[in-house]
């Protein structure tokens, strides 16, 4: 089974001036990650397996909290698929990609 999902991660914090350090830093940790990802202007589409996904979720809203954000609204839209489904492949008519990626 092959899975892409994309997150948008709007976190809550006293700080309203700081939310895009945060979110820079959750975009840290997904390069971090190993995963394929695109990093789009409202939210970031990565490959994976299902449990890769789940707790790279789970690893994102953890690493708001201990930022101290009050919440977090986290949005994910998730395809699976039988046969394999790539971010390159669905972006190849748009972007130019790496031989490597």
């Amino acid at each position: 089974m092959n899975y892409i999902m994309s997150v948008q991660l709007l976190p809550q914090h006293p700080s309203q001036s700081k939310l895009f350090s945060y979110i820079d830093s959750s975009i840290d940790i997904i390069e971090n990650s190993g995963l394929t990802h695109f990093v789009g202007p409202m939210e970031t589409t990565i490959e994976g397996s299902i449990d890769e996904l789940l707790n790279l979720v789970k690893k994102l809203n953890s690493h708001l909290n201990e930022e101290g954000c009050d919440s977090v609204i986290t949005n994910i839209k998730l395809v699976q698929s039988n046969e394999k489904v790539a971010i390159k492949d669905i972006l190849k008519d748009y972007y130019e990609f790496d031989e490597e990626e």
